[in-house]
């Protein structure tokens, strides 16, 4: 039986050394009359980037299933890169994110990792492929792992004085029962300056077994309760036991005086809704 599987492209990239790689503009060139060396120049025109897709995986499915994955990556580089393959379980600890070497916790998913291939290689302006397969255990606490491509070979800076080490993974998350749910902390709005929007902050903690994707609305009402505007929150993922602080800058200059702000958060068809009141000055 297989999972349902959509994905959203954030990244997961880690350096050995200090050193941006800049996102991916575009595929390469198709056209099937261009020359070679066109090929060539477009592809170096372009700024250097080393992707891979998918970057998160959302899996639905039941304990004893299996996951199947192909991902793909990209080095849009002048440089080779060389990779092992690896998987890691993403647990929890004290409200924040931690990744486990694959058979160090108990159930882990990540210890049934199977890969196609056990390193790759991907040379400059090219692109390989390699299929993951991952067994959830018939009782496991764990919701989230990674499939890393760990770097191996290291990379020579600019100036030739340094190297670094490039590793990227690809986030799956798995949702296997309906146990979903929630805590809010108090909101907290942060007055505006000459230079800040108004912000409005809100801690959550999931407080279920499963992944959620919360997206937050926030809706500013006046003394009379009339609707004077609202803003969106930044979406966030969040792991079973994980606590993160949602933010919305509201753009719009206020008067002076008394005001609330109603605070709705979707997720998993259901909605959460909290208020909280503050005054400009």
């Amino acid at each position: 039986m297989r999972f349902w599987l959509w994905t959203i492209c954030v990244l997961l990239l880690s350096l050995a050394c200090a050193r941006t790689v800049a996102q991916a503009q575009s595929a390469p060139q198709t056209g099937a009359s261009a020359a070679p060396q066109d090929k060539k120049d477009a592809s170096e025109s372009r700024p250097p980037s080393l992707s891979l897709s998918p970057a998160v995986v959302l899996a639905r499915g039941a304990f004893g299933q299996s996951l199947s994955q192909t991902l793909s990556i990209t080095n849009d580089t002048t440089s080779e890169f060389a990779f092992e393959m690896a998987a890691q379980d993403v647990v929890i600890k004290d409200g924040k994110r931690i990744f486990v070497p694959a058979g160090e916790t108990e159930r882990s998913i990540a210890a049934t990792a199977v890969f196609s291939q056990k390193s790759v290689v991907v040379k400059p302006f090219t692109s390989a492929s390699v299929d993951v397969r991952f067994t959830i255990p018939e009782e496991t606490n764990i919701r989230a792992v990674v499939a890393l491509f760990r770097g191996t070979n290291r990379i020579s800076s600019a100036s030739g004085a340094v190297g670094m080490t490039a590793s990227l993974g690809t986030l799956i998350t798995f949702n296997l029962t309906p146990n979903v749910n929630v805590k809010a902390e108090p909101i907290q709005v942060i007055p505006a300056t000459e230079a800040v929007n108004l912000a409005v902050s809100e801690w959550m903690t999931n407080s279920g077994t499963e992944p959620i994707l919360p997206e937050g609305v926030a809706a500013v009402l006046n003394s009379k309760g009339a609707l004077v505007g609202k803003t969106t929150f930044s979406v966030q993922r969040l792991l079973p036991g994980e606590r993160l602080e949602f933010k919305a800058e509201y753009p719009d200059q206020l008067e002076p005086g008394s005001y609330k702000v109603l605070c709705s958060f979707q997720f998993e068809g259901k909605t959460l809704t909290t208020d909280g009141s503050f005054t400009v000055r």
